[in-house]
């Protein structure tokens, strides 16, 4: 009997912005066996376009482990006195009903983007005879790439300390679409399994992408394209958009910098593929990827999209963004909230140049007023008459911004972790202040933790930083006693009937 396989691209609340609507606007089919879903060439690209826009659904990228759930976990958002659950988050008490249905549904729904790119995987060499060019390689290799990606982050989020990961049953490793229990793996096979499957996107896409002979603006819409073969669906251009080969190699690098927390050596790897990015050119010299800078933030590019390595594109970012965190939205910080986070974060000396706080949070009503000390962030709104929608309407997940700081935190000297800094700060317009000579280790840690909260504030990355480093309290300097973290915190429990199933 055939199975039933879903494409997820009716509701037009997903679907990517106009721009990109050549290529990503599929007939919406309901139901459709698999097997004349991949009878074409057409037929995969939609497929693998299903789970791109599923990784927009509000339980994952399009809200829970962007601006929701983890960031409240990471105590980067105040709550309002009638919401029950926030304070549950950032305490900790994860066995609240309410708290533990939200982690059920992450869960549930990462699985559901695995088995979005498993069911192409598992037709997909039968099949290549269908596939055109280098088609064959590119969806393969994305496929790969997003099955990667969303087992870290079960990882990150439901997994063991990786200080000491134990030798455990963790998490399932899914590479099929049945109806079976998935048996849960211990710690390190699951990581080479996520290796393994980097290794073979990276390889597929090494000598192909589009990204790597070309410049961004020649593979958006509205410009030649040189010799890329002509496709009525534009399937090649808009690769910032997509898991190319860079956003692999930047996957890699977050990878090898999680198991550094464990073994330093994987420090090493960590920075060749960081680098890696960094050093990225198009076949004419130019630059793949740049720093944002303040001209991005004062043409009101507050993502810096020129960093983005790998986004979603959210046709109706502007809405969601205004919704959440606008004059009416539930996401808020507190001018005066508890030992004035904001304030020693973005300190005085700092925060009249830093581009992550210039502009980017205002009152969300006039000075004298009942609700004045509420604080709007603006980082995701974004007008969408100002910039290019291919720049204004994305959510970033890999950041070259990350690139730098994961080499700065793995270099083996302070001058060479200094090198790496300096060119950092200058782009953010910060000082640079050299890393404190009678523990440049230790300052240079403090210093990456509030990087990590300054940079990706709104992105969900604070609380994978504060798990893979371990942080208790915050330094010293820094409002040490606003956010507390125990290992019992770090570990996110997993669904119960996942549990169940297991008998684990």
């Amino acid at each position: 009997m055939k199975r039933i396989f879903t494409i997820i691209i009716l509701l037009s609340s997903l679907l990517f912005n106009a721009g990109c609507k050549k290529w990503l606007d599929v007939t919406p089919q309901g139901q459709a066996t698999q097997e004349e879903l991949f009878k074409t060439e057409k037929g995969f690209k939609d497929a693998l376009t299903g789970a791109y826009i599923r990784m927009k659904d509000g339980n994952i990228y399009g809200g829970s482990l962007m601006w929701g759930t983890i960031e409240y976990m990471a105590c980067n958002w105040d709550a309002s006195s009638s919401n029950t659950v926030i304070p549950q988050l950032k305490a900790g008490n994860y066995n609240d009903a309410n708290v533990r249905t939200g982690f059920d549904n992450t869960y549930q729904t990462l699985f559901k983007v695995i088995a979005d790119v498993n069911s192409i995987l598992e037709k997909i060499e039968d099949k290549k005879p269908v596939f055109t060019a280098s088609n064959y390689e590119i969806v393969k290799g994305e496929s790969l790439a997003l099955r990667a990606f969303c087992h870290f982050d079960a990882l990150r989020f439901y997994g063991p300390m990786p200080t000491n990961p134990g030798a455990a049953l963790i998490l399932p490793y899914v590479k099929e679409v049945n109806k079976d229990i998935h048996p849960l793996l211990p710690y390190q096979e699951f990581i080479q399994n996520i290796l393994a499957d980097l290794d073979q996107a990276e390889a597929l896409l090494r000598d192909i992408d589009p990204i790597r002979k070309y410049t961004i603006a020649e593979l958006n819409p509205g410009t030649a394209v040189g010799t890329i073969p002509a496709q009525s669906d534009n399937y090649l251009q808009y690769r910032q958009v997509r898991m190319n080969y860079y956003a692999i190699l930047a996957l890699k690098a977050r990878v090898y910098l999680w198991l550094a927390a464990m073994d330093s050596a994987n420090k090493i790897n960590a920075t060749k593929y960081a680098k890696m990015v960094i050093d990225a050119m198009s076949p004419n010299g130019a630059t793949t990827f740049r720093l944002g800078v303040e001209s991005d933030r004062a043409s009101q590019d507050y993502t810096m999209s020129p960093e983005h390595i790998m986004a979603l594109s959210v046709y109706n970012l502007e809405t969601i963004a205004t919704n959440t965190f606008g004059q009416n939205g539930s996401v808020m910080k507190y001018d005066f909230s508890p030992f004035y986070y904001l304030t020693v974060l973005f300190p005085a000396n700092e925060s009249v140049s830093d581009i992550r706080f210039k502009d980017m949070w205002i009152p969300k009503s006039p000075i004298g007023t009942a609700t004045s000390n509420d604080i709007m962030y603006r980082k995701f709104i974004q007008k969408a008459g100002a910039l290019p929608e291919s720049q204004v309407l994305q959510v970033p997940l890999l950041r070259l911004s990350e690139m730098y700081l994961i080499m700065t935190e793995c270099a083996e000297t302070k001058a060479a972790a200094e090198a790496v800094y300096t060119i950092y700060c200058a782009s953010k317009g910060i000082p640079f202040i050299s890393f404190n000579s009678a523990d440049w280790l230790t300052d240079r840690r403090n210093k990456m933790v509030r990087e990590y909260v300054r940079e990706f504030y709104g992105e969900g990355q604070s609380f994978f930083c504060f798990k893979r480093l371990g942080v208790t309290t915050l330094p010293a300097s820094w409002t040490a006693t606003y956010y507390t973290g125990t290992p019992a915190k770090y570990v996110v429990p997993k669904p119960l009937r996942e549990i169940n199933y297991n008998n684990n």
